[in-house]
């Protein structure tokens, strides 16, 4: 199967740049730039962009983007006047949905989690598409109503981007093995060799201190509580600093985290920073040592960014961790002695760190955009979806 030239339609739920949303501007720009595709990407669940999706999109020239916030896909077994008015609102939905994505005469959609998934199965071949699939990322959950039943049956291929992702699929759903696929995704970001003097600078970060930092959203399953803790159990002769980076307008629980953790920073007598609104290049610049601490993970893409920019990287036990750095010596179950011993080993051992870091950059150029639509593009193809 060929992409060259081809219209292809990207579904998202929010214009915000979690990993999913990063992963579908990053395919937006590849497909756009490299294969000559007109791309459009509609977000179905929010017409409220952040400050960080509309700048990224902006900066990889992407202006074909739709904002609804209509998305209604609801209803089950159940006779009842609520569940009535739910068919209804259901059904005209999918035909405004069917009318407006066939307006772009695709000849694919490619969704980003599951909600977008189900929407794409249920429409697709209405909108004269003649490819999709079901597409699992970061262990998005499954809500298991009467719907979403109907689109798994129908959905003729289903891609994770991580071995637990398909483990996801079958714990909830009967699917044949054939189906299932895993295709880890790509570094989506461009490394940008920035001026770290001027960074650490405008961060209040001393020039020779050793920077450990963590960038993620500010949810609940991301463990910053975790690293700043650890952060301040390190007995360490050294000069060191930690950042704490991420989105903190993503929702009401983000915005809340981000002020709990100001007020640690606050009260804490180490050097620590918690910023939401520096761009993730700068500060990949200034870091010595990547931390992704958390409960649950896909493939995740700080991890593949980390790497990117030669850091070596302290992650959860996580499959898509472990996949990603090809070894499991800085891999660690969500403690603080492990997290601790981990951060002491590399600030006593730059020699090691810096070893451990250029290992990472290498395993990083297997995961290319390239290499990515390759693969996709074959795993279509084995399966003559349409």
């Amino acid at each position: 199967m060929n992409l060259v030239n081809k219209s292809i339609v990207l579904i998202i739920k929010t214009p915000v740049l979690g990993g999913a949303e990063r992963q579908a501007l990053g395919f937006a720009d590849y497909a756009q730039n490299t294969l000559n595709c007109k791309v459009t990407i509609i977000s179905t669940h929010s017409k409220i962009c952040s400050n960080e999706f509309e700048e990224y999109a902006q900066e990889l020239k992407l202006d074909n983007i739709h904002y609804r916030d209509d998305y209604f896909l609801k209803f089950s077994k159940l006779f009842s006047f609520q569940n009535f008015k739910n068919v209804i609102k259901t059904f005209l939905y999918i035909f405004s949905m069917i009318w407006f994505v066939g307006k772009f005469k695709p000849f694919m959609i490619i969704p980003f989690l599951n909600p977008p998934s189900k929407l794409a199965v249920l429409i697709y071949k209405f909108t004269g598409a003649k490819y999709t699939f079901w597409h699992q990322l970061g262990l998005d959950f499954f809500r298991e109503d009467f719907l979403e039943k109907i689109a798994i049956n129908k959905t003729p291929l289903f891609i994770a981007n991580a071995n637990n992702g398909i483990d996801e699929i079958l714990k909830t759903y009967e699917v044949p093995r054939d189906k299932l696929y895993c295709l880890p995704q790509y570094a989506s970001l461009k490394f940008e060799d920035q001026d770290s003097s001027k960074i650490r600078e405008q961060l209040k970060v001393d020039s020779d201190a050793i920077v450990i930092g963590m960038i993620s959203h500010f949810r609940k399953e991301k463990l910053f509580d975790l690293l700043f803790d650890a952060f301040q159990e390190l007995k360490v002769d050294r000069k060191i600093h930690l950042i704490l980076s991420g989105d903190a307008k993503n929702s009401n629980d983000t915005n809340e985290k981000y002020k709990q953790l100001l007020k640690k920073e606050n009260k804490s007598s180490n050097k620590i920073t918690v910023l939401t609104n520096k761009s993730v290049s700068e500060i990949l610049n200034v870091l010595d040592i990547g931390v992704l601490v958390s409960t649950i993970e896909g493939t995740p893409n700080v991890v593949m960014e980390y790497m990117l920019y030669g850091l070596p990287v302290i992650a959860t036990n996580h499959i898509g961790c472990k996949e990603l750095l090809n070894s499991d010596e800085l891999v660690i179950n969500n403690n603080i002695e492990e997290l601790v011993l981990k951060l002491n080993f590399l600030i006593d051992n730059p020699g090691e760190a810096k070893r451990i870091g250029l290992n990472n950059q290498k395993e990083i150029q297997k995961y290319s955009k390239e290499n990515y639509f390759k693969k996709l593009t074959s795993i279509i193809s084995q399966n003559q979806l349409s």
